[in-house]
């Protein structure tokens, strides 16, 4: 093939633009998992800056997610991209349909020529609610939730964390990560010591999931670090494959390690708790030794710490290191070192370990004690011990490694690694028998309990059995129940000692959590140290008939949101009203008397949130009201749009805790160009500046009639305390009932007004005596949120056609050009003005006409005498009819001349086309009383 035309930037030869990657996405993930916190509030991608990179340069950014390919980021660099990266937000509407998406750039050199192409990253997205399971709980911590120096075993062996089983939620090979972060607070919150911070894994097994297991966190930095009234929080989060699956509610625990009286943590001396310097060895071949002791005893003094009775924790053993306490001599060397021996209590002979110990420099030993770490295995119960086993041990302290040594008082401390209820040679683990007794349960062989039995009985009582071997009074007995249907999650219902009688309690209230049906019973024995028991088979223990808790399976629909809660809500949403609806279909349990409502709720505010009326269920699906003022509290005044999740709950009185719905995240977009309107979610607002609207003869909202074939302009001032217009804002002007703006106006920089040309074309479509003017404001781009304008009345004034003046009857037009009784259709029998209307082509037979007629008191007709404006219509007749149309009554000439002497003048016209063709007005005078003082119809004039 030849390669003639590309390039060595073209992906066809394999050569590739630098990878991208998405800030909080695992660059070692493949598959791109994006965690839940950043769906929710969004993330940046970031891409380096190019090697060769120059002027007018150009960067795009593309989405790829089913088959569609989105531009999300184009952008042109005049002088080259200067900063080492380039930094492009990802927000959650564009993550907000789960599935795989990918993501990539490209990168053009000025522009132009071919393209860099960055690999594609894949980004997998998933909105499905992480299972939730209970804290980490801190083994041995006080009642008030305290790791200090009373703690036992004691924290510089560790600090043992509880992660309790994990059924139903995990699976064997999933990985629980432990993370542990320090606070110098007593309540997990402030700065965070950073040198605290721990984060371990451990892949689990079947056993770990069904009983829970421990984790011990090493005390080096992740402890010692922690002095005097500090804390740690704790969370497991559980992993399959790189997906994250469930994660535990945060756990506590406080440490304060300062005992009062002795200066620094552990009552050390100022030197603090130095990390020394031993090292172990192979064992040394030594020659024949001579034991140099005291009178008073060995000279070399070692302890252990251990529990009461001389015990061994547990979280010891398991930590696989068993500290052996050396407390330094008066004499000391570089060169000394230590052996060690052991043997089980009762045994001749001692067994050497396998390690010599160098102390190593003195000026490395910390002060006073010397920790010696041995190997915990080598300690382990023996199988042969006929009860916990026993050991004893010594060291040989040789001063500066020599033949000589100091032997060591004797340490006497107890393994016991056997759970309750088992054996030994060889050890085995038994499960429990019989069933504890339900004392107070109702007769066999169902052993029914409904809600009348529940409500007469506080207390469920039973008495289990306690005559297994090593049986003690601290040991701790665990129970379950579960429904015996397949894969139902058990519950654990009591964790506690038991007197030597067996008996034991669980509230009865417990089983409202149940399915009905048999319900079976778990329990497991453990020793104080920790060891745990084998659990008992899954035994039906009562046959529950109660009145179910309901559940609630599926988030509300927002149908506005559709599909998939992907379509923010805006203003416009809300005319006529929005409602979300639960579906009834996905309700179960529930009965007559369950009242449902919704929750609101700013997922970076908990505190931030509404909830609606209750509504009872009525075994149909429901719709609850979302009013704009109550998710506009939730929106806070954002600038920009803003997550809110939503779930409904059910609630039944008996029952503690109401049944939670999923959530659904929807969007509201509220944020809104320009003045906010005063009534949302109505966009009309009054509040908006009005228009003005000028044309050639520049009088504020009156284009005259020689300005309609013009340009005129079309202005907006803002108020003082009025919000600017923004260069994301388009502001979008209209005129008349036009859905279609003339002109659309954005700034480049803020302004408080603007001005746009009226096209003359647009002028002349406004529409006499008045028309309207308004316009919107919008984010550019959204087409929603559309504020708008209240519209501003213009006057227009007519551009009239003129038609033929209508003619009067006069007698002697000479001597008297008067309005007379001689001008009336019917002069002596009413006030009717007759006007005479010539024939012409602009009135075809059927025109309708209106006539008009008012009289005033002066010869300009600009004063109008009250009573005399009447109008009457008329329609032309045929060619070879003539038209005369009346007009007028008595009542209105009477008005004009209401005594003798009176002095007016008439004026008639007529106008045909609503207005828009019109005849010149006629002014003459007017006298319709004769010289015997009588009016037209021979009424006599008053004096």
């Amino acid at each position: 093939m030849s390669s003639v035309g590309i390039t060595k930037n073209s992906p066809s030869n394999g050569v590739f633009a630098a990878p991208l990657s998405v800030e909080g996405v695992d660059d070692n993930d493949l598959d791109g998992h994006i965690p839940r916190d950043i769906l929710l509030k969004g993330t940046r991608i970031v891409i380096p800056r190019p090697d060769d990179t120059g002027p007018d340069d150009q960067l795009m950014v593309f989405w790829v997610q089913n088959s569609i390919e989105t531009t999300i980021f184009d952008h042109t660099y005049p002088a080259g991209i200067i900063d080492p990266f380039v930094y492009v937000t990802l927000t959650p509407q564009q993550m907000a349909t789960d599935g795989v998406a990918q993501v990539y750039y490209k990168f053009w050199k000025g522009s132009g020529g071919n393209p860099d192409n960055s690999p594609s990253r894949i980004l997998t997205i998933d909105h499905t609610a992480l299972l939730s399971f209970p804290e980490p709980l801190a083994v041995h911590a006080t009642l008030w939730g305290y790791w200090n120096n009373n703690t036992n075993p004691p924290l510089t062996s560790g600090g043992t964390l509880r992660i309790r089983p994990l059924n139903n939620i995990a699976q064997p090979l999933d990985v629980a990560w432990i993370e542990w972060r320090g606070y110098r607070s007593l309540n997990g919150s402030g700065p965070e010591v950073p040198e605290a911070y721990g984060r371990w894994d451990k892949t689990l097994s079947a056993t770990d999931i069904t009983n829970g297991f421990n984790y011990v966190v090493p005390f080096q930095n992740h402890i010692s670090s922690l002095i005097d009234n500090d804390s740690a929080i704790v969370v497991c989060q559980l992993f399959r494959g790189r997906r994250i699956i469930a994660e535990s509610e945060k756990g506590l625990v406080k440490v304060d390690r300062i005992t009062p009286g002795k200066p620094g943590p552990f009552g050390l001396n100022s030197q603090g708790e130095t990390i020394m310097g031993i090292i172990f060895v192979p064992k040394k071949q030594r020659p024949v030794s001579i034991e140099v002791s005291a009178d008073t005893g060995p000279l070399a003094d070692i302890a252990v710490d251990t529990l009461a009775g001389g015990f061994i924790a547990k979280a010891v053993m398991d930590s696989g290191v068993l500290n052996i306490n050396f407390t330094r001599t008066p004499d000391e060397l570089d060169a000394d070192n230590i052996d060690v021996k052991y043997r089980e209590k009762g045994e001749l002979i001692w067994l050497p370990y396998p390690n010599t110990i160098e102390l190593g420099p003195i000026a490395t030993r910390p002060p006073g004690t010397i920790p010696l770490p041995l190997n915990a295995v080598l300690f382990a119960e023996k199988a042969t011990s006929t009860g916990p086993t026993i050991w004893e041990l010594e060291i040989e302290l040789y001063k500066g490694g020599g033949g000589n040594f100091d032997p060591s008082n004797t340490l006497d401390f107890t393994v016991d690694q056997l759970a309750p209820v088992n054996t030994k040679n060889p050890p085995r683990k038994i499960k429990p028998t019989p069933a504890p007794v339900f004392v107070n349960g109702t007769p066999l062989p169902l052993r029914n309990i409904d809600q009348a039995w529940i409500t007469a009985n506080a207390n469920m009582n039973f008495t289990v059995n306690v005559t297994y071997f090593g049986r003690r009074l601290d040991d701790n007995l665990t129970v379950w129940l579960n429904s015996a249907t397949l894969g139902s999650q058990r519950v654990q219902l009591f964790n506690g000692a038991v007197p030597a009688t067996g008996a034991f309690s669980i509230l009865s209230s417990e089983l409202l959590q149940f399915a009905n049906g048999r319900v079976n019973l778990i329990y497991r024995w453990d020793d104080w140290l920790g060891n745990l028991g084998e659990e008992s088979v899954s035994t039906p223990i009562l046959t529950l008939a109660l009145p179910q808790p309901p559940l609630a399976k599926k988030a509300p629909l927002v149908p506005e949101t559709d599909p998939n809660y992907s379509e923010p809500l805006y203003w416009e949403n809300f005319e006529g009203g929005i409602a979300a609806i639960v579906e009834n279909a996905f309700i179960e349990h529930a009965v007559t008397g369950d009242q449902i409502f919704l929750v609101i709720t700013d997922p970076l505010d908990v505190t931030n949130f509404f909830e609606t009326a209750k509504q009872p269920w009525a075994n149909a699906n429901l719709s609850f009201d979302l009013a704009y003022d109550a998710l506009d509290k939730i929106f806070a005044g954002a600038d920009e749009p803003k997550d809110a999740v939503l779930h409904y709950e059910i609630e039944r009185t008996g029952i503690p805790s109401n049944a939670i719905s999923p959530t659904a995240t929807i969007s509201l977009a509220f944020d809104i160009a320009g003045l906010k309107p005063p009534t949302p979610p109505d966009l009309n607002n009054p509040d908006l500046q009005l228009p003005v609207v000028t044309g050639v003869s520049n009088i504020a909202n009156v284009v005259e009639a020689t300005d309609r074939d013009k340009q005129g302009t079309f202005k907006v001032t803002n108020g003082l305390t009025d919000p600017d217009f923004e260069p994301e804002h388009t502001v979008k002007c209209y005129l008349g009932a036009s859905a279609i703006a003339f002109a659309e106006f954005s700034p480049l920089v803020a302004v408080s007004e603007f001005s746009v040309p009226i096209p003359a074309s647009e002028m002349s479509k406004l529409t006499p005596p008045s028309d309207t003017a308004r316009y919107t404001i919008e984010k550019t781009g959204t087409g929603k949120n559309v504020n708008k304008s209240l519209p501003q009345t213009v006057t227009v004034n007519r551009i009239p056609i003129v038609l033929p003046e209508p003619t009067i009857k006069i007698r002697n037009p000479v001597l008297r050009d008067f309005i007379e009784c001689y001008a009336m259709i019917s002069p002596t029998s009413s006030y009717v003005l007759g006007l005479q209307i010539r024939k012409d082509p602009l009135l075809p037979p059927g025109t309708n006409i209106t006539v008009h007629f008012e009289a005033h008191s002066n010869a300009a007709g600009t004063a109008l005498i009250a009573g005399t404006k009447v109008s009457a219509p008329y329609t032309i007749a045929a060619a070879n009819v003539p038209d005369v149309a009346g007009v007028g009554t008595d009542a209105n000439f009477k008005a004009a001349q209401p005594k003798r002497g009176a002095v007016a003048w008439g004026k008639y016209w007529y106008e045909a086309q609503g207005g828009l063709q019109s005849s010149t007005p006629v002014i003459k005078l007017l006298d319709t009383i004769n010289n015997s003082f009588q009016y037209c119809d021979l009424t006599a004039a008053p004096v």
